[in-house]
C-alpha cells in the first residue's frame, strides 16, 4: 500500500501540473484547447444546458483561455481562474481571470449561473473540497459542465509512474467515481457522455507531432541541447503515448463528459 499524500505532495502535483500545461510544448503538441475535444466538445456541451444570455460562467482551470473566449463570444459573461499565473495573464487578455486555486475559490456563494471544469478535476488533489467548492460558487439551480480523464482500472507500467502528463491523468477516477463526487457535493448528474474517441484522436495527434519533433531531430532541424530536447525524452514520450493509445483501445483509459446541477 502506498503512504498517504501529504500536504506538501499535493502542493506539489499542483504546482508540477500547472507549470507543465503552461508549458509552450504541450500546446504545440496538444493544440491550443489542451484537451480531448476542444471547443467543438465545449459547444456541444453548452448546447444541452439552457443559460440565458448574460449568464455569468465561471472556467475553473481556464488555462490560456479557449473557452474563455468561447463563452464571451456566447454572450456570457465570462470569468476564468487558473494556478499558474502565467496563464491566468494570458487569459486575462481574452476575460476576467485570475490566479487561484480550485480547492478554494475566490468567489462569493451563489455567483455563477454555471461552472465549466475541463480536463482539469483529475489533476486537483482534493477532489471533494474542489467539488464543494464548485456546487458553493454555483446559485440555485446552476450548472456544472464537468470534462475530463477517465480511469477504469490501473494504468499499466510504466504509465502508472510517468512524470509528465500522464502523471496528472493518474489522479483521474472512474465513471462511477466521478458520478460519487458529484453527488456528495449535491449536485444532480443530469447528463453523461462518453468521449473516449476524442481522447484517442487527441493523443494520436500528440503521436504524430512527436515524431515530427523525432525527425527534425535526426536531421539536425533541432538542437538538442539549445531546445532542451535530447532525443531518448523525446523517444520516452512516443512510447508513453504509444501505451496510453493501447490504454483507451482497452477500455482502461477514456474521457467522459458530465452535467450536473445544483438543487
Amino acid at each position: 500500500m502506498s503512504a498517504p499524500a501529504t500536504v506538501a505532495d499535493a502542493r506539489l502535483l499542483k504546482s508540477c501540473c500547472a507549470d507543465l500545461w503552461a508549458h509552450p510544448g504541450i500546446r504545440l503538441l496538444a493544440g491550443p484547447a489542451l484537451r480531448p475535444g476542444g471547443l467543438d466538445l465545449t459547444a456541444s456541451a453548452l448546447s444541452r444546458v439552457d443559460l440565458p444570455a448574460g449568464a455569468r460562467v465561471l472556467d475553473l482551470g481556464c488555462g490560456p483561455g479557449a473557452t474563455l473566449g468561447h463563452l464571451r463570444d456566447r454572450g456570457f459573461r465570462a470569468v476564468g481562474i487558473d494556478l499558474s499565473p502565467g496563464l491566468a495573464l494570458e487569459a486575462g487578455a481574452v476575460a476576467e481571470a485570475v490566479v487561484g486555486d480550485g480547492e478554494r475559490l475566490p468567489f462569493a456563494d451563489g455567483a455563477f449561473g454555471a461552472v465549466v471544469m475541463e480536463c482539469v478535476l483529475s489533476a486537483v488533489p482534493d477532489k471533494e473540497a474542489a467539488m464543494g467548492e464548485v456546487a458553493r460558487s454555483l446559485g440555485a439551480g446552476g450548472t456544472l459542465i464537468l470534462s475530463d480523464v477517465v480511469l477504469e482500472g490501473a494504468l499499466p507500467a510504466p504509465l502508472d509512474s510517468f512524470a509528465g502528463w500522464i502523471a496528472c491523468a493518474a489522479g483521474a477516477r472512474s465513471v462511477t467515481g466521478y458520478l460519487d463526487l458529484l453527488e456528495g457535493a449535491g449536485l444532480r448528474v443530469e447528463g453523461f457522455e462518453s468521449h473516449d474517441a476524442e481522447l484517442a484522436s487527441l493523443l494520436a495527434q500528440v503521436r504524430r507531432r512527436i515524431a515530427l519533433v523525432q525527425g527534425a531531430l535526426r536531421v539536425g532541424f533541432v538542437d538538442p541541447a539549445a531546445g532542451g530536447l535530447p532525443a531518448d525524452l523525446v523517444e520516452l514520450g512516443q512510447e508513453m503515448v504509444g501505451r496510453a493509445i493501447d490504454a483507451v483501445s482497452s477500455g482502461t483509459l477514456g474521457y467522459a463528459l458530465f452535467v450536473a446541477r445544483r438543487g
